[in-house]
């Protein structure tokens, strides 16, 4: 007869079960690396500076378009600028704050 001898069912499952060791033994070793690194503190970056900014009133056309600029503490003389634009035209005007990054 053939050199090979036929194998007992027995003897296929305890094959099968060491072949299924031997590969999750595998898989956690090459996935031993990962998880050191996965589980390293990781570094936290600096929160960066916030931004400088101040309040500007802009006076407005109906289109929407800046006209002009004020500073805030000049409130009343943006306002005055509105009425003295909407008599010499006929266009509306508004005014509006805005944040502006400080220089």
């Amino acid at each position: 007869m053939g050199a090979m001898a036929r194998m007992s069912n027995r003897d296929r499952i305890a094959r099968a079960a060491e072949e299924a060791r031997a590969a999750a033994a595998e898989k956690a070793a090459k996935a031993a690396p990962k998880a050191a690194s996965a589980s390293a503190p990781k570094r936290k970056r600096a929160a960066p500076a916030p931004k400088r900014e101040k309040i500007v009133w802009e006076i407005y056309g109906s289109n929407g378009a800046t006209v002009k600029t004020f500073g805030y503490a000049d409130k009343a003389a943006a306002e005055a600028h509105i009425v003295a634009l909407t008599h010499a035209t006929t266009n509306r005007y508004g005014l509006r704050g805005t944040r502006v990054p400080m220089v």
